[in-house]
């Protein structure tokens, strides 16, 4: 007993004896995305990374005028200098409401990054939902079929964990990967930036791009510099990267067509499904953001086009 009181008290007790429901959300309607933590002033960091190798002290920000800090660290962020200095700052989110398919996609990034999961074998989920494509959401005789599909493997799963007979660990196994998933990823800007520049992609599963882009929201709120550089890579080209020409690159993929953010100059038109990966308009209004568009807000490597939370943070001492 005092083992389960102290699991209590430290939040490590499982979730326990929980009322069969279900709840199925269309598309990327109700994902969420928190930073719970970041640094105090992330300029700092990358700018005593970058000027690290020249003068008499590794301490300079002091020394240097805040629009000269500023030129270092948009020298930085622009490419123009090693990007070591980008691992300096370090961000946690909390993710919740994705699937457990679009954990999969963004788990794979390791470098730079580290994941805590929810435990699929430490709970019983029998009040956890699933994510529905909007395409299938939207369709009154597919949506139908697959809620079926998805309500007959909870009423097994409520029955294996309820007799007792399995542990969540076995009982696990009849739950699709459409299930409703949470995590939390601690992430440097360096790797998030890369993260990001994938991610952010429409050619990757709806509620992945989505919890990308929540991310880019959440980094925007506090500081809008580092925000702006998290860009699809295509944006930075003016090009569409789906697509490479005199490339293997359809022989391992190429499932949909391009979205149309950036031009296909690739001369190739190869697809299994004639259409996008996933909708940009769509999931903006879903999650009720504005997505720049691949020209919209990029980086103007001027002082006085920052925003003024940025400003105070080069101005601080």
């Amino acid at each position: 007993m005092e083992i389960d009181d102290l699991r209590k008290a430290m939040g490590t007790n499982p979730k326990t004896g929980v009322e069969l429901k279900t709840v199925f959300f269309d598309g990327v309607e109700g994902i969420s995305v928190k930073m719970i933590d970041y640094p105090h002033n992330p300029y700092k960091g990358i700018f005593t990374i970058a000027t690290s190798t020249w003068g008499d002290s590794i301490d300079k920000w002091r020394s240097v005028s805040s629009q000269n800090r500023f030129l270092v660290v948009d020298a930085v962020l622009s490419g123009q200098a090693l990007p070591t200095a980008m691992e300096s700052p370090n961000f946690t989110f909390a993710v919740e409401g994705c699937s457990r398919s679009a954990f999969d996609q963004i788990a794979r990034s390791r470098v730079g990054m580290g994941f805590g999961s929810m435990g699929w074998r430490d709970n019983d989920h029998s009040d956890i939902g699933f994510r529905i494509p909007h395409s299938i959401y939207q369709n009154t005789s597919k949506f139908q079929k697959i809620t079926e599909v998805c309500l007959a493997a909870k009423k097994v799963y409520h029955e294996l964990v309820t007799e007792g007979n399995e542990n969540w660990q076995d009982a696990r196994s009849v739950l699709p990967i459409s299930a409703i998933h949470r995590f939390s990823m601690v992430t440097n800007y360096l790797a998030l930036k890369g993260f990001c520049g994938n991610r952010l992609k429409f050619c990757e599963q709806a509620d992945t791009v989505a919890t990308a882009w929540l991310m880019r929201e959440e980094l925007e709120k506090r500081f809008p510099l580092l925000a702006l550089y998290l860009r699809p890579s295509c944006d930075w080209g003016h090009v569409c990267q789906y697509h490479k020409a005199y490339s293997l690159s359809e022989a391992f993929g190429c499932l949909f067509k391009s979205c149309g953010r950036n031009p296909d100059k690739s001369g190739r038109d190869y697809s299994t499904f004639n259409y996008s990966c996933s909708d940009e308009s769509l999931i903006s209004a879903q999650l009720q953001i504005k997505i720049p568009s691949a020209v919209e807000k990029l980086p103007e490597h001027i002082w006085e086009g920052l925003s003024i939370i940025d400003k105070r943070l080069f101005l601080e001492d």
